[in-house]
């Protein structure tokens, strides 16, 4: 389906979070223009899949063309990130009051107010700032194995942007849409910083710092991850791994335990590193999948994409030149039951007001993209079964994903309960879940069980692998998509062991791409009166954000490079180095800004050759300048030489969830919980120049809404006691 097809865009933006913003859009259906910069756009040469992101738009002459072309336009895409010698785009403003019927994405280095105008901002310099750096180790910064910010940034923009789209289809006008670089990078902490006003050792409880994944070398020196958390799934492994302790029983999961011993807090790790390594990876890896637990072997970048079930997701995409590329995350299809119908939209104030949301979901990914839809209005409600969502062991974590919903407990294993279930999702808009293969049918609520029931409901699953396909069957969780999709290998650094990333980025990318798939699906809904069943897997998410990756013609990849042996960058002209009382990160872009570089050092340029050729040795020449000064002094020095950087801020997340800018953008959110009072997080990180968003829902108890909801949907006072009586409802 190419749901956005019909629309124009207008493309002004540069660098890398524009490029993805386009290239999804274009992916999607609509038709791209471009405008490049006066002077030409130096990230050709900076990012490989530049051109690959690029193709296809149609290049725009002239600010005449660019007026003509807006006249005429959807959307128009402005701004990204900073380049030495390159303007920030025209003004949003303007193009915005010109042109009403646009929609309009500004994609800002950092939210008005939040920083001194004109700040220059990169993806390093924002990890710097934001505090992302400090988010792995406790004594030391490093930068990500991927681009937060700028990963962030685009899919916080496509959000905003299909949000003003579905808005307009009963408003008729457009607005503008803002979100920022620095956002971008926050997208990335949601289930890490939250503050709760009475603090108790669970709420408090966050994953550690420095932590020790089960990643492991087997015998034939390949390293594997592995996972404990479902129940029984601990027995299950020690089993597969022939360990022999009389203590773990049946019913044991390894859930990790707030408190633990943060070296074995996902398990005994020398233990386990043991008796992996006395197997080859193969067989201990078949042993575990047939166990039905997850786990996947550390692979390098893009030698997942020949595998069947990824040829059968169709998230690789071939070019006619034969180059390979990062392509469409979902898979979607039409609901063929019953005749075409228009829901009557009502008048909105917050984009997605009136639409009414059934989340199925649990753990982390997949309830993260419906809080996305709280905030821009939807009423989401969660269903749970009496046992309640296993992701509520950890308050911050399922604050997180369930902030701004109401909740319902519900029997679904009880025919009753079954059928309170589909008669709840027949009258609403979207349904959500994350089930393995074959529950949704046990259940009733697949896609074609559910468009029987209401041909134009929107059905978003978001299974593992996928729903059909070889490894329909297998368990997924964000540390084995991290391994199997490249991103421990590439975050581990030159010659490293991998490296899990801590921030859960997979589950966090899955969770914005199920909104954005959410959000497609009700503006087609929107122009067509058809349902969609839309298909979000957990992996798709992980390859996603690979994006950089492209594979040639004759099979060599580009792009995505590995980190540093030291994880401090990829060119010792844009790092983080240490200085005599901390960390800074340096950032300068280009061989002009590193001549300058080497030049305010006092380095002889000369001597490391080309910048595009430096190497360990100019790291070394440039770390032992900074190192022999203290950061503001290094930092006045170079700034004064025209080089751009940033402090690594350490430990600012309560600097964060107080600041009354950041509270009053709506980058930070406030709630009030009944159980640990008023509750601080990350907010929606997108804003909309006409329509308000946000909510100031807490994360539900279980069952806090059952009587509320069930009201709503029509069931009276008698039949909810019945309900109640019977166990149906708890």
């Amino acid at each position: 389906m190419r749901v956005l097809k019909g629309l124009n865009v207008v493309d002004l933006g540069v660098g890398m979070a524009p490029a993805l913003v386009a290239r999804f859009l274009a992916d999607s259906g609509a038709s791209v223009a471009r405008a490049e910069p006066q002077g030409g756009d130096p990230f050709y040469d900076y990012y490989p899949a530049y051109e690959v992101w690029r193709r296809g738009a149609e290049p725009i002459a002239g600010t005449a063309d660019i007026e003509a072309r807006l006249a005429v336009a959807d959307i128009c895409i402005v701004g990204g990130e900073d380049f030495p010698g390159l303007q920030r785009g025209p003004n949003v403003s303007q193009i915005a009051s010109r042109h009403p019927h646009l929609v309009v994405l500004d994609i800002q280095g950092y939210p008005d107010g939040v920083a001194e105008p004109g700040r220059p901002a990169t993806d390093l310099l924002l990890q710097a700032r934001s505090g992302l750096s400090y988010e792995h180790y406790a004594d030391r910064p490093i930068l990500m194995g991927f681009q937060p910010a700028s990963y962030g940034a685009a899919m916080r923009g496509v959000i905003g942007v299909l949000a003003a789209l579905y808005e307009r289809e009963t408003s008729g006008a457009g607005q503008l849409v803002s979100t920022s670089l620095f956002e971008g990078a926050l997208a990335w902490v949601g289930m890490l910083w939250v503050d709760f006003e009475r603090a108790t050792p669970v709420n408090r409880f966050v994953l550690p710092k420095d932590p020790f994944p089960l990643v492991f070398r087997a015998a034939d020196g390949k390293f594997i991850h592995i996972v404990l958390g479902a129940a029984g799934s601990k027995y299950k492994m020690y089993q597969a791994l022939e360990i022999d302790d009389p203590s773990v029983q049946p019913t044991d999961s390894g859930m990790p335990q707030p408190g633990g011993d943060p070296r074995n807090f996902f398990g005994d790790i020398d233990v386990l590193a043991a008796h992996v390594a006395k197997k080859p990876s193969a067989e201990l890896l078949q042993k575990i999948w047939a166990l039905g637990l997850p786990a996947e072997p550390v692979e390098p970048p893009g030698a997942c994409w020949d595998h069947p079930q990824i040829e059968r997701n169709g998230t690789i995409e071939r070019g006619p030149d034969g180059l390979r590329r990062v392509g469409f995350p979902f898979g979607m299809r039409a609901s063929t039951g019953g005749p075409r119908t228009r829901r009557e939209a009502p008048q909105r104030a917050r984009p997605l007001e009136g639409v009414r949301v059934l989340d199925f979901g649990t753990f982390i990914a997949g309830p993260l993209a419906s809080v996305v839809l709280a905030d821009l209005g939807a009423d989401v409600i969660k269903v749970e079964t009496p046992a309640g969502d296993p992701g509520r062991a950890i308050p911050r974590a399922f604050n997180a994903a369930c902030r701004g919903k109401r909740a319902i407990a519900v029997d679904l294993k009880a025919p009753d309960g079954l059928r309170l279930a589909q008669a709840l999702a027949a009258r609403s808009d979207v349904i959500m879940s994350n089930f393995r293969t074959g529950v949704p049918e046990r259940l009733g609520i697949a896609p074609s069980q559910l468009h029987g029931l209401q041909p134009d409901l929107i059905v978003l699953e978001a299974p593992a692998y996928g729903a059909e396909g070889p490894l329909a069957d297998r368990a997924g969780f964000d540390m084995v998509m991290q391994a199997w999709c490249g991103h421990e290998f590439r975050g581990g650094g030159r010659n490293n062991d991998p490296l899990w990333n801590r921030t859960s980025m997979v589950d966090a990318c899955g969770g914005m791409l199920g909104a954005i798939a959410a959000l497609l699906g009700l503006y087609h809904r929107a122009r067509t009166g058809e349902g969609v069943a839309i298909e979000s897997a957990l992996v798709s998410a992980g390859i996603f954000l690979l994006s950089e990756l492209v594979q040639q013609p004759d099979g060599e990849f580009i792009g995505a490079p590995v980190l540093n042996s030291c994880c401090t960058g990829y060119h010792p002209a844009e790092a983080i180095y240490a200085t005599r009382d901390g960390w800074i990160a340096i950032a300068a872009r280009g061989a002009s800004a590193a001549l300058k570089l080497a030049e305010a050092l006092e380095i002889d340029a000369g001597a490391l050759g080309a910048p595009a050729t430096w190497g360990d040795d100019a790291a070394a020449a440039i770390a032992a300048c900074v190192e022999a000064a203290d950061t503001a002094t290094i930092a006045a020095r170079l700034e004064q030489a025209g080089i751009w950087t940033e402090p690594c801020r350490r430990d600012v997340e309560q600097t964060m969830l107080y600041d009354s800018a950041l509270l009053a953008l709506g980058v930070v959110r406030s709630s009030q919980h009944p159980a640990f009072g008023a509750a601080r997080e990350t907010g929606l990180l997108v804003r909309f120049s006409r329509s308000p968003s946000g909510n100031a829902l807490h994360a539900p108890l279980k069952g806090e809404h059952n009587e509320a909801v069930l009201r709503e949907f029509g069931y009276t006072q008698t039949e909810i006691e019945d309900f109640v009586a019977r166990k149906i409802v708890l």
